[in-house]
């Protein structure tokens, strides 16, 4: 449903965007390439922000918890965890008991907009 659009949009686009909402699907699990794709942008940590959610009962779940992880652990801060922008860059929502589905896609996209436009 779009979550590796996301990811691919964040790897192409990074000049034109700013707020990332990727759900339930992974580009790679290799947080060094996904801080490259920062670094060789230009960009620095606090020129965007990922809201990232899925469920603990999805399919796609631990594959992308893998990929956030391994982001939030590179070394140089380029990927920051925190829940407002002024002390980082990337946030995990996990959803207990949430599966792969419309619904809960709604609801993660409901819950980052709400965070945004906060």
């Amino acid at each position: 449903m779009g979550s590796v659009a996301t990811w691919h949009t964040f790897q192409y686009c990074l000049d034109y965007f700013r707020y990332f909402l990727p759900s339930s699907g992974n580009l790679t699990s290799d947080g060094e390439y996904m801080a490259d794709i920062v670094r060789d942008s230009g960009h620095e940590w606090n020129d965007f922000f990922i809201f990232a959610a899925s469920g603990t009962d999805d399919f796609a779940y631990s594959a992308f918890k893998n990929q956030i992880e391994a982001m939030a652990d590179v070394d140089d801060g380029t990927f920051r965890y925190a829940d407002n922008e002024r002390q980082g860059n990337l946030y995990f929502l996990e959803q207990d008991g949430g599966v792969h589905s419309g619904e809960y896609a709604m609801e993660y996209f409901y819950n980052g907009l709400c965070w945004i436009w906060q």
